[in-house]
């Protein structure tokens, strides 16, 4: 099961989208406009086409956001993704800048589509 990326990188609101670090299943289309309004409230991260492109019948999105950084450079991904005893598991891959690196408020994240599953999903960090 290998995530489509529909969006990633930071968010530059410096909190005023309220949110909140996370790892999470979006299965709805509600709770969809939910977080894009979230995402949206400050800038215009995502697009129409890509708010409006998913199909909640036949997939679901893969939700991470990373804590508030005081540096660029910071970003959040999916790693390995397997599936072990009926479950599928999402690696959660966190980057870091080495060295000197831009003095701005950002909030990494990551959003994809996965194919709708029954299966359970978890998520772990990357070691």
């Amino acid at each position: 099961m290998v995530p489509k990326v529909i969006s990633e990188g930071d968010l530059y609101g410096s909190g005023s989208e309220v949110l909140m670090s996370q790892n999470t299943v979006i299965a709805t289309k509600t709770e969809w406009k939910e977080l894009v309004a979230k995402i949206n409230a400050t800038n215009q991260t995502l697009t129409k086409d890509q708010i409006d492109a998913i199909d909640f019948d036949e997939e679901s999105v893969i939700v991470l956001i990373d804590q508030q950084r005081n540096t660029g450079g910071h970003k959040i991904e999916i790693g390995e993704t397997y599936s072990q005893n009926g479950i599928v598991y999402f690696t959660i891959k966190k980057t870091h800048p080495e060295g000197m690196a831009t003095s701005v408020m950002t909030q990494p994240y990551y959003l994809a589509t996965i194919p709708k599953t029954k299966q359970e999903i978890e998520f772990k960090e990357a070691e």
